[in-house]
């Protein structure tokens, strides 16, 4: 069962993001909860939060959690599935809420990041994602860690069959040949 999350999951999901650490880009625990209650805290933007958080329940016990952020680029912040609990469905079950919850929205353009080195990367390409090209990891802080430095393959999904390209074209989603 996908859910959204609330605010007594913030424990779960703030362990097993530490617990993730090497596979997760971080996300302070202030950030879950903007994405639960859907208000952030201070004065440097808006107050208003435009993520969700869902987690995935599994005979009444939390296995796991996704992290959209919903705006003119929607993304993947974070998705993690427990290691004793991992199944593709699981993951394409939160996947699917997130991008549900997207479209409700008017959204029908996603991506995410993930570490090269990482066998998600086999999960995104099974969920249809399309790798759209690669970036250096971000450090915060000024605090380099070795896994800031690897390569992030970003990746793109759609849910509609054409897209605007960035000069205003509208184009097929897939690789389909046009004859004018």
């Amino acid at each position: 069962m996908i859910r959204k999350a609330t605010l007594q999951d913030m424990q779960y999901i703030v362990s097993l993001s530490k617990k993730e650490s090497l596979c997760l880009g971080f996300i302070p625990k202030v950030a879950y909860e903007a994405a639960i209650t859907g208000y952030k805290g201070g004065k440097r933007w808006s107050t208003t939060c435009n993520d969700q958080l869902f987690v995935c329940v599994e005979n009444n016990d939390l296995v796991g959690f996704v992290m959209f952020s919903y705006g003119k680029y929607s993304k993947v912040n974070q998705i993690c599935i427990q290691a004793d609990a991992r199944l593709i469905s699981r993951g394409k079950a939160l996947l699917s809420a997130g991008i549900s919850h997207g479209n409700l929205r008017g959204i029908e353009d996603f991506s995410c990041g993930c570490a090269d080195d990482l066998p998600s990367n086999f999960f995104w390409k099974q969920m249809g994602w399309v790798k759209v090209g690669e970036r250096q990891g971000i450090s915060h802080k000024n605090t380099w860690k070795e896994t800031s430095k690897r390569k992030v393959n970003i990746y793109r999904y759609m849910t509609s069959s054409l897209f605007v390209n960035d000069f205003g074209l509208i184009l097929p989603k897939e690789n389909v040949e046009i004859v004018i």
